[in-house]
This record gives structure tokens, C-alpha cells and sequence, in this order.
């Protein structure tokens, strides 16, 4: 491999540092505003501060890792397709509020008392309306740049493809590339038709696109840590099929253990936290605070896997440069 230069490298380490910064600047912002709640009051999820001071931050932090998933290459085509994705749709979550943001904005005896369907479908039609003209500007613009992306991804695939003089890819690598942008395609197709009802307060654009959004994304990220142990766990024998290079389990390096714990965690922590709430395991727990605060703490254990995972592959990858593929 080449000597990849200098400043290539700086501006990895840059973008990659640049992203676990964000987290930690988000999960200190996050603090300072429960800390500014005469009772430390802590929404319900961490998606709800959008409708807070926090507000910048959030989008910002958001926008820039959603950014940074999608311009820094995976070392595989699963991975990088997988990373691709969850950076698309984490922008999505960004622009498109939760609507779950009144709790602290009642008196703390109200609650947790429940609320009335009727007030609460209110409390979500004023929310939408605040942010209405905002969502619907920023989201505009989303679209029309991703279909920017998306056309010229397009017309550099055809101009390479009639290229006589540029390299051939693999058929894995073309199958990859074809796949991760046809899935881009169908999201961003998705997006325009949910976008049409913007206007609509009650519709799925308004209500659900921000949680579908985040869920998928999430699992997105899921696939890209796992196919990182899996790479790990592999040879690098280019003469042998992928599917054949597997290690023995007794020559698995740190990064096999490190990533499949990783993504194994992240995995059973969706499952307890967020299984837990619908059964209603966390009744009771520390005064009704954990039932209550089970999407908080799933949304803030996930995004602390993610900075782990994301600072994991900056020391793994401090040197390396760009995949062959």
C-alpha cells in the first residue's frame, strides 16, 4: 500500500474526532438543561430536548454524525453500505421532532398521573405548529440535496462504467454499491411521499417518521459493528472466497471480541430496555423514574456505544488508508 500523506490521515482523525466531541458536547448540554430544572426534571427522551435550549446541539450533533457515517468508507461493502444508510436516516431524525416534550413543562405532582388523550393530542398540534415552518424548510432542503447526491452518484456510476481506462470492481463490490444506493433511492422515495402530508398534524410525517427513522437507523449501526467483528474475524487471503476465510476461534484478535461485545450489548440493550418498558418490568424502579425515562436511557446507552464504537474504530484505523474495494 502507498504511503498515505499526512494530511489525508489529520483529516480522518479530524472528521473521526469530530464525532465523538459532538456526543460529548450533546450529553453536556443535555446536563446542563436537567440541571437548570429547579427539580432536575429530565424529559422522557432524549429526542424531547429538540424543543429545548438543547435544540441546536441536538440537530447539530446529529446532522454531523449522520455526515460522517456517510462520507468515511467502511472496510467492507456491508459496512460501508450500513453506515451509509444509518447517517442518512440519523439526519432525518435530526430535522423531524419527536413529538414527546411536555413533561417537564408541567407541575411535577401532574406528571405522572397520565394525560388526557384529548389535552395530549392538543400538547402534539401545538408542537407541530411551532416547529411547522421549520421542519417543512429544513426538510425541503434535505430532500432536494440528497437527490442532488443521489443523481450525480448516479452519473459517476455510468461515466465509470463506459470508462475504458477506469479500474474494473469486483462483482461484490458492484452488487454493494448498486444495493446501498438503491436503498438510499427507496428512503429518500419514502421521505417525498410522508413529506406531501406535512401540513397534516396528525399525519405519519409528524408522528412516526422521527421514531421509524431512528429504529432503523439504530439498526443499521447494529449491522455496521457486527460486520466490523466479522471482518475481524476473517483472513485476507484474496485467493480464498470470503465466505471461506474465517478464523480459528483461537486466533481471534482484540477487535473480533471488542466489536461482537460491542454489538451483542447493543443488541440485548434495545431488547431489555426497550421489551422491559412494554412489559412493564421497570414499575416501581427508583420511584417510577426508570419507567417512566426507559426511552431516555435506551436513546443515552446507544449513543454511548456508538461514541464507543465510533472511538474504537478511530485507534483501530489511525493508520490505515482507504478500502481497496
Amino acid at each position: 500500500m502507498p504511503e498515505i500523506p499526512p494530511v489525508a490521515l489529520r483529516t480522518y482523525m479530524g472528521i473521526r474526532i469530530g464525532v465523538i466531541a459532538v456526543i460529548v458536547a450533546l450529553f453536556l448540554a443535555v446536563g446542563k438543561e436537567i440541571a437548570s430544572e429547579p427539580d432536575w426534571c429530565t424529559q422522557r427522551s432524549l429526542s424531547a430536548y429538540f424543543h429545548t435550549p438543547v435544540m441546536p446541539v441536538f440537530v447539530g450533533a446529529l446532522l454531523l454524525i449522520g455526515f460522517a457515517m456517510i462520507v468515511m468508507w467502511g472496510h467492507t461493502i456491508v459496512e460501508d453500505a450500513a453506515l451509509n444508510l444509518a447517517g442518512l436516516l440519523l439526519m432525518a431524525v435530526a430535522i423531524v421532532p419527536t413529538l414527546d416534550a411536555n413533561y417537564c413543562s408541567v407541575p411535577p405532582e401532574l406528571r405522572d398521573a397520565g394525560v388526557d388523550p384529548e389535552a395530549q393530542s392538543v400538547a402534539d398540534k401545538d408542537l407541530i405548529l411551532q416547529h411547522a415552518d421549520t421542519v417543512r424548510s429544513t426538510f425541503w432542503a434535505f430532500l432536494i440535496v440528497v437527490a442532488v447526491v443521489l443523481v450525480f452518484t448516479l452519473l459517476m456510476a455510468l461515466r465509470r462504467r463506459l470508462s475504458d481506462s477506469a479500474p474494473s470492481l469486483s462483482r461484490p463490490a458492484t452488487i454493494g454499491y448498486a444495493a446501498t444506493w438503491v436503498l438510499a433511492a427507496a428512503a429518500w422515495g419514502v421521505y417525498v411521499y410522508l413529506f406531501q402530508a406535512a401540513d397534516d398534524p396528525t399525519s405519519f410525517f409528524n408522528h412516526e417518521l422521527h421514531g421509524w427513522s431512528a429504529n432503523i437507523g439504530v439498526g443499521f449501526i447494529i449491522v455496521a459493528v457486527l460486520t466490523a467483528a466479522a471482518e475481524s474475524a476473517r483472513g485476507t487471503d484474496e485467493a480464498v472466497p470470503w465466505w471461506r476465510r474465517w478464523k480459528a476461534v483461537a486466533d481471534w484478535d482484540r477487535w473480533v471480541w471488542l466489536y461482537g461485545s460491542l454489538g451483542t450489548l447493543m443488541v440485548l440493550t434495545a431488547i431489555v430496555v426497550k421489551g422491559g418498558d412494554r412489559l412493564d418490568w421497570f414499575d416501581g424502579w427508583f420511584g417510577g423514574w426508570l419507567d417512566t425515562h426507559a426511552t431516555f436511557v435506551l436513546e443515552a446507552i446507544l449513543i454511548v456505544l456508538l461514541g464507543v464504537y465510533w472511538l474504537m474504530q478511530t485507534i483501530q484505523r489511525r493508520a490505515e488508508g482507504a478500502p481497496t474495494y
